[in-house]
């Protein structure tokens, strides 16, 4: 996994899992399906929080998973996050 600090950086799993800590100690806010990462990533990449986007690999047991995606930050950003990324979220159920 690679640290994005506000730009728009992805990165592929080489597990079938994604951990709950990146190795560079940022942790997870939520998943996120594919329908949302422009969405998702455009408000990160325009925020103070320093994140990670990581892709979910291909799964064939668990196909929700097929290009979904996991936001991580910094712990001490983790609730504004979660908060943030929940009304991304909400936004975006509003617009459809």
């Amino acid at each position: 996994m690679t640290t994005v600090h506000n730009d728009c950086t992805t990165t592929e799993s080489e597990s079938n899992e994604l951990p709950e800590i990146a190795e560079n100690g940022f942790i997870i806010v939520s998943d996120f399906f594919a329908y949302q990462h422009e969405s998702i990533e455009t408000a990160l990449k325009n925020s103070q929080f320093q994140y990670l986007i990581a892709l979910h690999p291909d799964s064939p047991t668990k196909l929700w998973r097929k290009d979904a995606f996991r936001v991580y930050v910094l712990e001490e950003h983790l609730e504004a996050a979660r908060t943030f990324c929940i009304s991304i979220e909400f936004a975006n159920k509003s617009n459809k």
